[in-house]
């Protein structure tokens, strides 16, 4: 009899020590910390650069920036740099008054891709390009809640057929 306990308690165990351990590594994904200039910000000078600031390293490949005007043009300007966990990209003449969007995909250092996006507003046209202030840190939302649920899902289901098994069992 012990041993028919034995079994669904083990799985239940290794299916926990499982969840806690994938929990850890969903939530080691890169993530957005801050924005130069500051989402939601306003300046009377446009700036000459974007820069994003993440979590941990993020890879060159694949990493995507696009700086759009008020009127949708892509206002980016010169090939996105990338060193360790931040992105940096250069950004043509800004004329237009008005809020401009910043869109980014990069790829974290575990190949997850991430997709942030942004926004300013320049309340001047015609101003030259000014470097941007340094912004304080803005911590993106948790984007593994889904994650975590079903994993705990999976567990119950595990749980459940660990014990229709040992009810079927006939007992020796």
């Amino acid at each position: 009899m012990r041993r028919l306990i034995a079994v669904p308690v083990a799985v239940l165990v290794a299916s926990l020590f499982t969840l806690v351990v994938s929990a850890g590594v969903a939530a080691a994904h890169a993530k957005l910390e801050s924005m130069t200039p500051t989402d939601g910000s306003s300046m009377a000078a446009p700036p000459t650069k974007v820069v994003l600031t993440f979590s941990e390293p993020v890879g060159s490949n694949g990493t995507q920036v696009q700086v759009k005007a008020p009127n949708g043009t892509n206002v980016a300007n010169g090939a996105v740099q990338v060193v360790d966990n931040t992105v940096t990209q250069p950004v043509g003449a800004m004329i237009e008054a008005g809020k401009y969007t910043v869109e980014a995909r990069v790829v974290s250092a575990d190949g997850h891709p991430i997709t942030v996006s942004g926004a300013f507003t320049v309340t001047h046209a015609g101003h030259p390009a000014t470097q941007p202030a340094d912004a304080p840190a803005q911590p993106e939302g948790n984007s593994n809640t889904v994650t975590i649920v079903a994993m705990c899902l999976v567990m119950l289901v595990v749980v459940a057929l660990a014990v229709v098994i040992v009810r079927r069992r006939p007992a020796s």
